[in-house]
């Protein structure tokens, strides 16, 4: 037998070498490759056994624990919503990437366990600046379950977060204490370019939906969370300036109310914008709002999402703490201008771009011809962000078919659950 075949029928067990005699001049080819390969895994598996994690599984038990609420800022336009959908790679949303930073630092085991609440849902596209969520969460890296020291939470989580998410700040509140029970007001900006829109007229339209109103035809109906009250109440509507660049003039409606159903700011805006531009009157408004005039919702398209910003949420007896310098010396940069930078690069990059978007805008208008084109007068409605539809004629609201009232859809509803269940 040569040297080399010796060699590999050498195996180690307990640290003793031994030599494994067999009749191997007797074997055919393929039953000596077939043993062979058997030796080799036997070495090799020999050799280099499997290593295996000794480390225990994180026991929260063995930890103090608190239930503190998190005010969230985010730039929505990478995200599927706020809420998690249950597939991060298919839907990325806000909440899902600050699960998994919570799991990450271990202030959480996993998201059913701690009890966690949000202040709302907002939608695809949709940002945040005054959201705020509430969870049990680890309070100290020491075991003893006395220990009540709380850990520096806005620091830990904006290390693991990604850019566009960002802590501003945190709150010891109560074990009963709910995010979206116990939030008295839900505050939202929606920006826009003013343009040739008539403002007076769309505050005047605005006025109309000061108060408690039934609001159905103003949002997109859900039958499967059975709503049974469309009531709900505008504390405020304002719409005034944002910001001035040039001939670009900027504004924003601030709307304030103690609760929204499922896209009605959105609605409102689009409302808004048909009567800035004089494709409505303001009291299309108060029509709409009539459910004798439109018992369902006529066909509009609603405002895009990318202008829309949960800028607050309004609670009682939340003492705010924006950071934990003072348990830590050796931080130089404040917190909240760490956070203000972060935000500020991201702006300065977004301006130089609107400038550029700006130079190549000025240029194609001064080309021959631009201004001469049929498609530069072409009526539009308008929808926000830059966005509009283009129409040769406009069909007022009044004329438009109606979608399904609230009925017909849970009837329908109800029925297809029916054909599911056979």
């Amino acid at each position: 037998m040569s040297q080399w075949l010796k060699n590999l029928f050498r195996i180690r067990s307990n640290n003793t070498t031994h030599f494994v005699p067999s009749n191997y001049d007797k074997l055919t080819r393929p039953q000596l490759i077939a043993k062979i390969k058997a030796l080799e895994d036997q070495l090799s598996s020999s050799t280099y056994p499997a290593k295996h994690d000794k480390r225990r599984p994180f026991d929260m038990t063995q930890y103090s624990q608190q239930r503190i609420a998190l005010k969230v800022a985010y730039l929505g336009w990478n995200y599927s919503g706020f809420a998690a959908q249950g597939d991060e790679i298919k839907t990325p949303t806000v909440e899902g990437q600050i699960f998994k930073a919570l799991e990450s630092c271990k202030l959480i085991t996993h998201p059913d366990q701690c009890n966690f609440t949000r202040c709302g849902r907002t939608d695809k596209g949709v940002s945040g600046l005054g959201q705020v969520i509430a969870l049990n969460v680890r309070s100290s890296n020491s075991k003893q379950a006395s220990c009540t020291t709380s850990l520096p939470y806005i620091e830990i989580l904006n290390r693991l977060l990604p850019d566009d998410i960002r802590i501003l700040a945190w709150a010891p509140v109560d074990p009963s204490f709910n995010a979206r029970f116990d939030c008295k007001s839900r505050t939202y900006k929606y920006f826009f370019q003013k343009g040739t829109l008539d403002l007076e007229l769309m505050r005047k339209a605005a006025g109309f939906m000061m108060g408690p109103h039934d609001f159905r035809n103003f949002c997109r109906l859900d039958p499967s969370k059975n709503i049974t009250n469309y009531e709900r109440t505008v504390v405020s509507l304002d719409i005034k300036p944002a910001v001035s660049n040039g001939d670009d003039e900027f504004y924003q409606v601030e709307l304030k109310g103690t609760a929204f159903l499922w896209h009605q700011v959105r609605c409102i805006m689009a409302i808004l914008f048909l009567v800035g531009q004089k494709l409505e009157k303001p009291e299309i408004v108060r029509e709409l709002l009539d459910i004798n005039i439109f018992p369902a919702r006529p066909e509009y398209p609603m405002a895009s999402d990318l202008p829309l910003l949960l800028y607050d949420c309004e609670f009682e007896n939340i003492h705010w703490i924006y950071a934990n310098q003072d348990k830590h010396k050796d931080v130089k940069i404040p917190t909240p201008v760490r956070t203000w930078r972060h935000f500020n690069e991201f702006r300065s990059a977004h301006v130089i771009k609107s400038l550029l978007y700006k130079t190549c805008i000025d240029e194609i208008e001064a080309m021959p011809m631009f201004k001469d084109s049929p498609e530069y007068e072409q009526s539009t409605v308008l929808l926000g962000a830059g966005k509009s539809i283009r129409t040769s004629h406009y069909k007022p609201l009044k004329n438009r078919p109606q979608a399904d009232s609230d009925q017909v859809k849970k009837e329908k509803y109800r029925i297809k659950q029916l054909n599911k269940q056979k």
